[in-house]
């Protein structure tokens, strides 16, 4: 990071330390499927989109969820919570797919945006990390200002009131004062949390991220998400990293999968189940990753599934 070496070294050295319904099993997770059997309504609380292009899994997620038009308005500004926290290539599965970055912008600006901004807070230089993960170009291509949390002056000191670990901290503005804000995370393994997925994503809205760590970095995790709740999740699950997480390199996974919900906790909960327990080989509980059990217990969504409006589409 340009403005701290020593923000760097630490976090080095802590780091070393309308789309066709099915109704096919989730077989690959093994996970019951909780669709249109369990709920007649057309709509959803959350898409899980296969078969496809990037473009063609986002649009296929968004429609029962009743299209970005339904969170996006003319004239609006959207923030755009992205993973560009490493210098990796989009290979390595480390930050979001740049295709998909590309149509989420796009599919804002259809909807009516006035600007969409895409941020986050990275960990290695930010110049390297938005140029070798494709993400600067792509989503400047789409028309979006893609921007650092590098620089103090980008953010702002509030209070978390429903925060039990977590009291204050200071956050992006743009996160804050934006219209519409997007969550936008690419599941991974991490060393401390066992995984990131769209929760932890909110770390890098943070200036302070090193304190999170310190505290108790499950719970700051759930109190931070009580700040403000995302408008729209949408998860980029096309090439997840399954080893050596966050920064890699490591093992990756084409679980070609797009995931759209306005249920942050029931997210993660599908996701978790990408995983592998260490211990027993089996997929992940989403109780067994604190945070997102700590974020249910708080209110902030259902880790539930089988109390989710879920929908599986095929975007071909």
């Amino acid at each position: 990071m340009d403005t701290s070496k020593k923000w760097n070294v630490t976090r080095r050295e802590f780091i070393k330390g309308a789309a066709a319904l099915t109704a096919t099993p989730l077989v690959l997770h093994q996970l019951p499927f909780y669709g249109t059997l369990a709920h007649a309504s057309s709509e959803a609380d959350l898409v899980i989109a296969k078969h496809g292009s990037p473009s063609q899994l986002l649009q296929a997620a968004m429609t029962p969820l009743g299209g970005m038009g339904r969170f996006v308005k003319k004239g609006q500004r959207v923030v755009i919570k992205a993973n560009i926290a490493w210098a990796r290539t989009p290979e390595q599965a480390c930050t979001n797919n740049p295709e998909l970055l590309t149509a989420l912008v796009k599919m804002c600006y259809e909807a009516g945006a006035k600007k969409v901004a895409v941020w986050d807070h990275t960990c290695d230089n930010y110049q390297f990390c938005f140029s070798r993960s494709g993400l600067k170009e792509a989503g400047q291509k789409a028309g979006a200002d893609v921007l650092s949390g590098h620089g103090r002056n980008v953010y702002k000191k509030v209070e978390i009131p429903n925060g039990k670990k977590l009291k204050t901290a200071e956050v992006l503005r743009d996160v804050l004062e934006a219209d519409v804000f997007i969550n936008f995370p690419i599941p991974k393994h991490h060393f401390a949390t066992e995984l990131t997925l769209g929760m932890k994503n909110f770390i890098g809205i943070v200036w302070d991220m090193e304190l999170l760590h310190k505290i108790d970095l499950h719970q700051c995790i759930a109190d931070i998400n009580t700040l403000r709740k995302p408008d729209l999740v949408v998860v980029d699950a096309i090439r997840i990293l399954t080893t050596n997480g966050p920064k890699g390199p490591g093992k990756t996974e084409d679980i070609g999968e797009v995931i759209a919900s306005t249920d942050i906790v029931a997210a993660d909960a599908y996701a978790a189940a990408f995983f592998k327990h260490p211990k027993t080989g089996k997929p992940f509980k989403p109780e067994e990753i604190r945070f997102v059990k700590l974020a249910f217990e708080m209110g902030l969504g259902q880790i539930d599934l089988s109390k989710v409006r879920v929908k599986r589409v095929s975007a071909t």
